[in-house]
């Protein structure tokens, strides 16, 4: 038994949630003892990665084996921790392995492990920083009805815009302390919280890291904040437009390379300003985003974010500490040279999420891109050159070949698969907008 592990044991914990993101995001996997989780392997069906946030299957067994085959979760030890909200439950994030011992090129870490692969191969390695944005609301156990903030602890709940008052995020602050301890317990370091726009809605910033170490944090962390507002007897929601009239929730991703010999930024330029591979970097993401928005918005409601625009980029401008544009860069200095991709929602899997930004960037480089002119005014006045539904991202995605090549044609086509059957399930209800004006009316 590992240090580690036997660690664990001797504080009491007798399972270990052995976990996998799935497309969507949502942990798959099972919970094991620690012995078994030693010593033996520990499979689970591949077709994990066939299954849309409806529950449904892939039907294509040209993509998903029809015989239901398993694969194998490897865990990586970095990622054991235990959940401190459970006495006897720790967790680990697995990677995921054919039985013949290959990489499974289905597995959204997978997927982001071979694109940081690339950089490593031109000696670069990426640094990731998150912004995450969600709202806390009343229990909603009927879907039917809309969602309204959840009360604080005055027991009176929010109707309206208190934007970055600490009073107003004082109101939530059982659910903030332990939304601080479970982070604090997992080694997940946040840098700050703030009360954002929207009536309940939280923000909360992180430490720079590796690109892998900050997916599995964001990965961790979903989790985590669920159950604090669990615990206090409210729901955290990251769906990117929870609530009609109110922002939606992004997740930020500020973007970063360094030399893997020096350490340096390689974003900052010799004599001040920016670098080449800043600019073919940037590049890079102006040119292919909107080929990879399948990935930064990954569901039916993720575009409803983009149609009300508070605070939200419509196009692929960049501009110099200018939040009206997907892509702002911040005044810094030197070392902290780095572009943040205000385009994500944060309903998306940041494994993937992640992939994508990095992936569009990577091109940039390798094709030695060159952006636009910087916006010093406001974006929002400009095209809207982003897809404005799910539907276009996906074929947006299927027809632009470095971006299949880099992600691998199997994933491209099962993930389209998947989306696309999310789309066909939302288009098959009747909504309540349409029972309330069409109904008696036309």
């Amino acid at each position: 038994m590992s240090d580690t592990t036997e660690s664990l044991v001797k504080g009491g914990h007798k399972f270990i949630e052995c976990l996998v993101p799935d497309f969507n995001g949502a942990a798959k996997g099972k919970s094991v003892s620690a012995k078994e989780f030693e010593q033996s392997e520990i499979r689970i069906a591949e077709a994990i990665f066939g299954q849309d946030v409806v529950g449904n299957w892939c039907e294509d067994h040209d993509l998903v084996d029809v015989a239901d085959v398993d694969m194998v979760l490897v865990p990586d030890i970095t990622t054991l921790v235990t959940q401190p909200w459970s006495g006897t439950t720790a967790q680990c994030i697995c990677d995921c392995e054919s039985i013949n011992g290959e990489t499974l090129d289905l597995a959204p870490r997978s997927i982001l492990k071979q694109i940081i692969g690339r950089f490593e191969e031109i000696g670069l390695l990426p640094v990731i920083a998150q912004e995450a944005e969600f709202y806390l609301v009343q229990n909603n156990p009927d879907p039917l009805h809309p969602l309204r903030a959840a009360p604080g602890v005055s027991g009176r709940i929010p109707n309206s815009p208190r934007s970055f008052q600490v009073e107003a995020m004082a109101e939530y602050a059982p659910f903030i302390e332990a939304m601080y301890r479970y982070a604090d317990a997992q080694g997940i370091e946040l840098t700050g919280t703030i009360q954002e726009m929207g009536e309940g809605q939280i923000e909360v910033n992180f430490m720079h890291a590796g690109a892998l170490r900050k997916a599995d944090e964001m990965f961790y962390f979903k989790r985590l904040v669920r159950q604090a507002a669990q615990d206090c007897g409210i729901h955290a929601t990251f769906m990117a437009k929870p609530m009609t009239g109110s922002p939606g929730s992004a997740m930020h991703l500020h973007q970063s390379l360094v030399d893997a010999e020096t350490g340096k930024n390689v974003f900052a330029g010799t004599e001040g300003g920016y670098s080449d591979r800043f600019t073919a970097y940037l590049g890079g993401l102006q040119k292919y985003t909107p080929h990879i928005m399948a990935l930064l918005a990954p569901h039916v409601n993720s575009y409803r974010r983009f149609e009300s625009a508070d605070s939200c980029p419509t196009n692929v401008e960049w501009g110099i500490d200018n939040r009206t544009t997907g892509f702002r860069v911040p005044r810094s200095d030197a070392a902290a040279t780095r572009i943040e991709n205000r385009i994500p929602g944060s309903d998306n899997n940041p494994y993937l999420a992640i992939a994508a930004s990095l992936a569009c960037g990577y091109l940039g480089l390798t094709e030695k891109l060159k952006p636009g002119k910087p916006v010093k005014e406001s974006a929002w006045d400009l095209d809207y050159t982003i897809p404005r539904t799910l539907r276009d991202s996906l074929e947006m995605l299927s027809s632009c070949e470095p971006l299949v090549d880099l992600f691998g044609e199997r994933f491209v086509q099962l993930y389209v698969d998947i989306k696309q059957r999310e789309i066909d399930a939302f288009s098959a209800v009747v909504t309540a907008w349409e029972r309330e004006h069409l109904l008696l009316t036309v």
